[in-house]
C-alpha cells in the first residue's frame, strides 16, 4: 500500500507541473504577434481553457492531499497495532484507547514506548517474577508516581487514631498542599553506592505481597467473593498475623526526643489529644501506617524505633556495638540515623569543647564511627550490612547562626558522598518556608512565644505528618530508581538456592585488574568490543568493604594501598552475594534473628516494653544486687532510671560469679541535669576483679543547661579474665 501511494504521489505531482506549464504555454500563445484580429475569440477560448485546468489542478491537489493523509492515518494505525502488541507480550493489560490518533505527539510517544519494549523485551527475554515486575513499565519516577496518586497518599496518612471522623482532614490536606511533589524530590540528597541491600530489601517485600496476595485470592475463592471486592478486616488481620508467611522488612529508626514524639501533640485543630501523645504521635509508627494503608491493609514492613530523649549518635553507637537493641527487635534491613537535631545538642557542643575540637570535628568523628559500624558485617553473610540511610531533621534552633545550624547537613552529605550511603534532608526540603516565616510552626518549632525568641528544639505534629512523606518518598525513590537500572547478565552459579533476577549496578563486584578487557559484557544493548587495541589505564576492581577513615591524615598517596590492606586482613567479612547464595544463605535466611548480645549483663531503662516501668527495673537489676544503701529504680518525668534516693552517700554493689567470657570495659548511659537535686552530684564508680581494683572513674551529674540529657560513660578495664 506504502508503494502504491508513493506511485500515486509521483503521477499527481507530474499532472500538477503539465497543468501547470501547459496554462503558462497557452497564456503565452494568446499575448504574440498575429493574434491580435482573433483577440476576443481568443481570449474566450482561453478563459474557458484557463477555467478547466484549474479545476483540474484543484481536483489534483485535493486527491494528493487526501492520499497523504491516508497515509499519515495508515501509520498511525499502525504504531498503535504495535503498540498493544507489544503490551501483550509484556503482560501489559491496558484498555484500548477509542480516540484516533492524529497528532505527531501521539506518533513520537508510541514510537518511544515501541522502541523502550523492543529493547527491553530483547535485553531481559527471559523475566523471572520480582517486585520491578509489579511496576509499570517504563519504570515510572516516583515524582511521577506521586503527583498522580496524591488522593491515595492523602487517604493513606490518615492516622489510625483518627478514624472514621479524620479530625484533621483539613490540617493535613494544607501540609501536603504545601509539602509539593518537588519539595519532596529536593529531600532526595544521596543514592547508595552499592545497592545490593536494596535489593535484598525489595525481595523480602515481594516475597510477603505475593503470599498475601495468595492467601487473599484463596480466601476470595472459599467465600465466593469477586476479584473486586474487598475482604473482610478481621480475615485480612488473620492473614497478616499468619507466621507461616514470609517475613515483613524490618526498619530500624534510630533517634532522640525528636523521633520519640515529644510535643507531637501541639496542633491548630485540637488541644484534646489524649490519643496522640509521643511515641504514638511520632513519625516512624505514622510511615508504617501509611504504608499498610497505600497497600490496601497489607503489612508489609515493620517499623521498629530505638529512641530515647537525649541521645545521639554517640549512643547510638553504644547501642550497636553491644548489641542493646531489645530481644523482640530482629536485625534490621534498613536502618535509620535520626540524631541529627541531637547530634547538634547542646551537650555534643559542650563534649567537643571539652575534647578540644570543633563541633564539626566532633560530628565527623561520632557520624563516621556510626557509619563504619554499621556497614562492618556483624557475622558475614549471618549478618550482612543494611541499608543504611542518614535523615537530617535539623532545622535550628540549638544555635542562632544560620551557618552553624547547617553543620550536621553537611557531615552527612560528607559521609554519603565518601562511604557511598544514602540519605535525605527534611530541613531542605521546607528551609525557606521556616526561614521565610520563623513564626510558622507547623513545620518547626514555636521560637517566638509571646514575641520572644526562645530555645525550642521540638518541632510539632505538623512536621511528623510531612516526614511521613519525606520517608516514604524516598523509600519509593529508592525503590523505582534500582528497578530503573538495567537488568544485569544472568550469575551461574552451582547453588540449588533459587537465585534473583539481579540489576546492574556500581556494587555488582567486578573481576577487572586493569588490563584488557575490564571484566566487560556486551550487555543490554552495548556492543562488542572491537578489541583492536588494548586499552590501558582503567581501573581495576575496588578492593571489598569501605574505604579507610577519613582523617586528616589520609592522603590520596595512600588510600589505595591502605584500603587493600584492610580488605585482605577482614577477608572473611566481605562475601558477595553470590559467594553467600553458594554458602547457602537465601536473602529471606540472612540471620535476621536478634544480634547476638556481646556482654555478660546490659540494659537501657523504656528501651523495650519488658524495662517501662521502675519495677521491671528492680527485678533486672536484684539479682545482682549484693549491698545497696540508698538507691531505688524512679521514674522522674518521664525519666526512667536507677538513681539515688537518699542523697549524698547513697551507695551500692552488684556482683557477677561465674564469667564466662573477659569483660574488657565497663559502659554507663547516665543523665545530667540541672537544679538544686542535681547541683554538684557527683558518682564515683569502681570496679573490682576479686581483690584487684580494675577500674575507677568519678561521673559527674549536673550541667548548666536547663535540659535533662543523656551520656556516654565508657570505663576501659584491665585484664579481668573468664570466672573472675
Amino acid at each position: 500500500s506504502h508503494i502504491a501511494i508513493f506511485l500515486s504521489g509521483i503521477f499527481i505531482a507530474l499532472l500538477i507541473s503539465t497543468v501547470h506549464l501547459t496554462n503558462t504555454a497557452s497564456q503565452d500563445v494568446s499575448s504574440g504577434p498575429g493574434m491580435r484580429a482573433a483577440g476576443v475569440s481568443s481570449s474566450s477560448s482561453s478563459s474557458s481553457s484557463n477555467e478547466k485546468m484549474q479545476e483540474l489542478q484543484n481536483t489534483a491537489k485535493n486527491y494528493a492531499t487526501s492520499l497523504l493523509e491516508e497515509r499519515r492515518k495508515t501509520q498511525a494505525l499502525q504504531d498503535q497495532i504495535s503498540q498493544l502488541q507489544n503490551q501483550k507480550d509484556n503482560g501489559i493489560s491496558e484498555p484500548p484507547n477509542t480516540s484516533e490518533t492524529n497528532n505527531v505527539e501521539d506518533t513520537l510517544r508510541s514510537q518511544l514506548l515501541q522502541s523502550f519494549n523492543t529493547q527491553h523485551n530483547k535485553n531481559n527475554p527471559t523475566p523471572k517474577p520480582d517486585f520491578c515486575a509489579i511496576l509499570p513499565q517504563p519504570t515510572p519516577t516516583t515524582l511521577s508516581l506521586w503527583s498522580t496518586h496524591l488522593p491515595h497518599i492523602f487517604n493513606a496518612t490518615k492516622h489510625g487514631a483518627d478514624h472514621p471522623d479524620y479530625q484533621f482532614h483539613d490540617f493535613t490536606a494544607l501540609l501536603l498542599h504545601f509539602m509539593t511533589p518537588d519539595r519532596l524530590q529536593r529531600s532526595v540528597k544521596t543514592l547508595p553506592l552499592d545497592w545490593t541491600s536494596v535489593e535484598r530489601s525489595l525481595d523480602v517485600v515481594f516475597r510477603r505481597l505475593k503470599a498475601i496476595q495468595m492467601e487473599v485470592d484463596l480466601f476470595r475463592a472459599t467465600n465466593g467473593l469477586k476479584p473486586e471486592e474487598p475482604i473482610p478486616d478481621n480475615a485480612l488481620k488473620n492473614i497478616n498475623s499468619n507466621r507461616k508467611l514470609p517475613r515483613k522488612l524490618n526498619i530500624l529508626v534510630m533517634g532522640g526526643s525528636v523521633t520519640m514524639g515529644v510535643v507531637c501533640h501541639i496542633n491548630p485543630v485540637t488541644s484534646q489529644t489524649g490519643k496522640y501523645s509521643r511515641r504514638n504521635c511520632a513519625w516512624p509508627g505514622r510511615v508504617a501506617t501509611f504504608f499498610t494503608q497505600l497497600f490496601h491493609g497489607y503489612e508489609l514492613i515493620d517499623f521498629h524505633t530505638l529512641a530515647l530523649g537525649g541521645t545521639n549518635t554517640e549512643s547510638g553507637i553504644t547501642m550497636w556495638d553491644y548489641s542493646l537493641l531489645p530481644g523482640d527487635v530482629p536485625y534490621p534491613d534498613i536502618v535509620i540515623n535520626a540524631y541529627a537535631t541531637n547530634d547538634m545538642h547542646y551537650n555534643s557542643v559542650q563534649d567537643a569543647i571539652a575534647k578540644n575540637i570543633s563541633l564539626a570535628e566532633s560530628l565527623l568523628n561520632l557520624s563516621q564511627e556510626f557509619v563504619r559500624q554499621i556497614l562492618t558485617p556483624k557475622r558475614g553473610c549471618g549478618h550482612a550490612p543494611p541499608l543504611l540511610l542518614y535523615l537530617d531533621d535539623y532545622l535550628g534552633n540549638e544555635q542562632n547562626e544560620v551557618l552553624t545550624t547547617l553543620l550536621s547537613s553537611q557531615t552527612i552529605q560528607l559521609m554519603a558522598g565518601y562511604y557511598g550511603i544514602g540519605s535525605m534532608s527534611y530541613g531542605d526540603a521546607v528551609r525557606d518556608m521556616v526561614y521565610g516565616d520563623t513564626n510558622e510552626w507547623w513545620f518547626s518549632s514555636k521560637w517566638w512565644e509571646g514575641g520572644k525568641y526562645e530555645r525550642a528544639v521540638h518541632p510539632h505534629m505538623g512536621m511528623h505528618i510531612s516526614m511521613v512523606w519525606v520517608v516514604a518518598f524516598n523509600l519509593m525513590n529508592l525503590a523505582t530508581t534500582y528497578c530503573s537500572l538495567p537488568v544485569s547478565s544472568n550469575q551461574q552459579s552451582s547453588s540449588p538456592q533459587p537465585q534473583m533476577q539481579r540489576r546492574h549496578h556500581a556494587g555488582v563486584q567486578g573481576k577487572s585488574q586493569g588490563i584488557w578487557d575490564y571484566d566487560y559484557k556486551p550487555i543490554n544493548g552495548l556492543p562488542t568490543l572491537r578489541a583492536t587495541k588494548e586499552l590501558e589505564g582503567g581501573p581495576k576492581a575496588k578492593p571489598r568493604g569501605i574505604p579507610p577513615p577519613l582523617t586528616q591524615n589520609l592522603s590520596l598517596e595512600h588510600i589505595s594501598q591502605l584500603w587493600k590492606k584492610d580488605s585482605e586482613s577482614n577477608a572473611h567479612l566481605w562475601n558477595t552475594l553470590e559467594e553467600c547464595i553458594e554458602l547457602g544463605h537465601v536473602n529471606d535466611d540472612v540471620g535476621h534473628e536478634s544480634l547476638p548480645k556481646p556482654c555478660i549483663y546490659s540494659w537501657v531503662a523504656n528501651l523495650e516494653r519488658k524495662l517501662d516501668n521502675p519495677k521491671r527495673i528492680t527485678d533486672k537489676i536484684q539479682p545482682h544486687i549484693t549491698s545497696n544503701e540508698g538507691w531505688a529504680a524512679a521514674d522522674d518525668n518521664n525519666k526512667l532510671g536507677w538513681a539515688p534516693s537518699s542523697g549524698l552517700g547513697s551507695k551500692f554493689t552488684m556482683e557477677w560469679k561465674k564469667i564466662a567470657q573477659p569483660v574488657r570495659a565497663v559502659t554507663w548511659m547516665i543523665m545530667r541535669s540541672y537544679g538544686d537535686k542535681w547541683e554538684g552530684s557527683t558518682l564515683k564508680v569502681e570496679v573490682w576483679s576479686g581483690d584487684t581494683l580494675v577500674g575507677s572513674e568519678d561521673i559527674v551529674g549536673f550541667h548548666d543547661k536547663k535540659t535533662s540529657e543523656t551520656y556516654n560513660i565508657k570505663m576501659r578495664l584491665g585484664s579481668v579474665g573468664e570466672g573472675e
